[in-house]
């Protein structure tokens, strides 16, 4: 048989091919490198990133030989020069084939026998993942070959790296780089504001970009990258979450293995915190973990603090050694990245990372790993054009393996295995920790613990420290309500100093509302309904689930609950007057309150479905009235709140639960933190007009008064 005209065949078909697929430019990768593809790895031990051969890889696809080379870091100004030598005994009788190729672009091919075809690589070399791949026609090469590659710098001309007896057959390295990506501070909104900036803000982050959990959630789907969100499953966060509608990100993420999501303890006492957060993550949709992590960890250290929570497989902990587990018990301590430290470019990882990742690699330690990740809101790991190339950097590299949840279960732990326990740190006393323990279980109850919770965690610095504890006292209000829905008395008094700031409280209940009035401001600071299904909260001030949103030039901590002026201390606290001190009279209707010079009246009432409280001014008044219906219902799991304005009135309503309406005869205006709805899907834009309820801590809605003289207020449960 004549073999010419097959032959010739070939030579024109290979022809065709290379002609097709030559480029030296970026092109997409039609199947990514896989670890079984991978055949060395390399020492850092080059003069330059660009000249550093880090691995290599080889592959046989119907049609092509393609060979990649990791290098270090290749910038846009880097001039080297790669030399790569091919041996295959079955085709090259005499010498390899060399390819040489310039950081120009240039590529040289020598070494072919005389008489046989030309062999033309398709070169890319892609500066985004610092590859350069070869491809070369199957035809000409055999199914064994060895290879050698080198680099060389350009100016002066001299040799820099070198990677020999390379062959296509052998088996991947045993040995590759343990990642751990891990984050804190994941989510932490309390108003639609905070939200849609938490979640894809504007200037914000480390370096005033576009920053946010949108960005890691994106980049763990696309790259089947997994990462641990350290503080995620906390009400507060996950509530926020939702709103957003990103607790769907999480359910899909954490159902394909990518997300490692422990149990929080946000606050103390630990053992109310954590059974709050697993029981919002089984409202939310998301499993309890073997995992946990401590918040006030953070603030602790190797030799004291309570930090170590029992009863879990393993906990983050913020070790000293940060590349190695470490074991207490039967607990396995999982180290935390270091904080504020700058691991994620546009370039993808920093070199520091790069090179942190090379030597686990070729450690002869298996227990050696790397931990990256810290605070999100100080990370440029969230920045939107940090997150997406840093997280294909490493996806793109398969000697490098990021740990899921399993993995950490079960990896070595080495020699570094004990820990020396810390000492227990003495528990800091509370005059309402114990009332909270005692009180009777119901939603108000929750809600009381929440507000303490919220209140006593860690905080960010000592002033918000400070100024959190000037409201600790309402805790002490919310548990007198737990009391009246246990045996609800009609009462009308200011007996009782319920928020222990030296002042009494005045109290007016039946037996289906419970009304809390401070004679600071003649202000309704608390409003209660109690009915079949248990007591519901109808009115409640904005200090109850955060505070601290304004300036903090602005903050005047001596003067209590006074200290922050973006609170909204409860209903009737007038613009102008919030904070006058009234003198509280009790009538056979209800309670008055009058001003000091007489020219301001509040006659509060009890109506048959609610409460009524009656203006008499001098001149024009603004007034607000926070509606915080069922709040316990928002962080435990997905809850819908429905608005609707009328004239003269506005009812905020819990879909399938209770509405309370707003009635009066003044001016009056309203707002939900629902009105932030139509903006979510967009990303925060600082040039765009957001409504008012945007700044609303969830769940509220806010009612504005304006009145003259003579008017009335109703508060009515429909």
């Amino acid at each position: 048989m004549n073999s010419k005209p097959l032959h010739f065949f070939l030579i024109l078909l290979a022809a065709f091919y290379l002609l097709v697929t030559t480029s030296c430019n970026r092109q997409p990768v039609y199947r990514p490198w896989v670890y079984a593809d991978l055949r060395l790895l390399d020492p850092l031990d080059a003069p330059t990133p660009a000249t550093d051969i880090l691995a290599v890889y080889t592959r046989t696809t119907d049609l092509n030989v393609d060979i990649c080379v990791d290098l270090l870091d290749i910038d846009a100004g880097d001039k080297y020069t790669l030399e790569l030598s091919l041996w295959d005994s079955g085709y090259f009788y005499q010498g390899p084939l060399m390819i040489e190729i310039s950081s120009t672009g240039a590529v040289h091919t020598t070494g072919i026998e005389d008489g046989r075809p030309v062999i033309w690589p398709r070169v890319v070399q892609d500066p985004w993942l610092d590859t350069i791949t070869i491809s070369l026609n199957r035809a000409f090469i055999g199914e064994r070959y060895h290879l050698a590659i080198s680099t060389y710098t350009t100016d002066p001309v001299s040799s820099a790296d070198e990677a020999s007896d390379i062959r296509s057959d052998a088996q991947p390295p045993v040995t590759r780089a343990p990642l751990l990506v891990a984050f804190w501070d994941d989510f932490p909104a309390t108003t639609p504001a905070q939200a849609l900036r938490r979640w894809d803000g504007a200037h914000t982050g480390p370096l005033g970009d576009r920053h946010g959990l949108k960005h890691i959630l994106e980049g763990a789907a696309q790259y089947n990258l997994p990462v641990a969100l350290l503080d995620i499953k906390t009400p507060a966060s996950l509530a926020a979450l939702d709103f957003m509608d990103g607790i769907l990100y999480l359910q899909g993420l954490n159902g394909r293995g990518l997300l490692i999501l422990p149990d929080v303890v946000y606050s103390e006492p630990t053992d109310t915190a954590l059974g709050l957060s697993r029981r919002a993550a089984t409202g939310f949709g998301l499993p309890v973990s073997q995992f946990v992590y401590n918040a006030s960890s953070l603030d602790s250290s190797a030799s004291s603090g309570q930090a170590l929570i029992p009863g879990y497989r393993a906990q983050f902990f913020p070790l000293t050694d940060r590349s190695h587990l470490a074991r207490f018990g039967g607990t396995r301590l999982i180290p935390l990245p270091a904080a504020d430290v700058v691991e994620a470019t546009e370039d993808g990882p920093s070199l520091d990372v790069r090179r942190a990742l090379v030597k686990a690699a070729l450690s002869p330690d298996p227990s050696d790993l790397v931990v990256l990740g810290g605070s999100l809101p100080h990370s440029t790991w969230g920045d939107s054009d940090m997150a997406y190339p840093t997280f294909e950097w490493i996806a793109s590299h398969p000697w490098i393996q990021p740990l899921d949840g399993y993995s950490l279960l079960v990896f070595p732990m080495g020699e570094h295995e004990h820990f020396i326990a810390p000492r227990p740190k003495t528990a800091e006393s509370s005059p309402w920790l114990e009332a909270l323990r005692s009180a009777p279980d119901n939603a108000i109850t929750e809600s009381a613990w929440q507000t303490y919770l919220t209140l006593t965690a860690p905080a960010t610095n000592a002033q918000l420290q400070a100024l959190q504890a000037n409201y600790l006292g309402q805790v002490g209000e919310l548990l007198a309500a737990v009391r009246w829905a246990e045996n609800p008395v009609s009462r009308a008094d200011c007996a009782d100093d319920l928020d222990a700031d030296g002042q009494t409280e005045c109290i007016l209940a039946n037996q289906n509302y419970f009304a809390i009035m401070d004679p600071s401001g003649a202000r309704l600071t608390n409003f209660f309904y109690l009915d079949n299904a248990g007591p519901h909260q109808l009115v409640g001030p904005s200090s109850q689930f955060t505070v601290g949103l304004s300036d903090p030039s602005e903050w005047r901590l001596e003067r209590g609950e006074a200290a922050d002026p973006s609170v909204i201390p409860g209903a009737f606290a007038d613009d102008a007057e919030a904070w006058v001190q009234y003198k509280p009279g009790i009538t056979a209707d209800g309670i008055i309150f009058t001003s000091p010079d007489g020219s301001q009246v509040k006659t509060y009432r009890m109506m048959g479905k609610g409460i009524e409280v009656c203006y008499q001014v001098p001149g024009p008044v603004s007034t607000r009235v926070p509606l915080a219906v069922d709040p316990q219902a928002f962080y435990s799991n997905p809850t819908d709140y429905l608005p609707s304005l009328a004239p003269h009135s506005w009812t905020w309503s819990l879909l399938n639960g209770i509405s309370v309406e707003v009635r009066t005869d003044a001016a009056l205006s309203a707002q939900g933190f629902t009105s932030a709805v139509p903006f979510l899907s967009l990303p925060e834009d600082p040039n765009l007009g957001y409504p008012r309820g945007n700044y609303f801590p969830f769940p509220l809605s806010v009612v504005a008064i304006q009145g003259n003289e003579v008017f009335s207020v109703q508060i009515i449960n429909k």
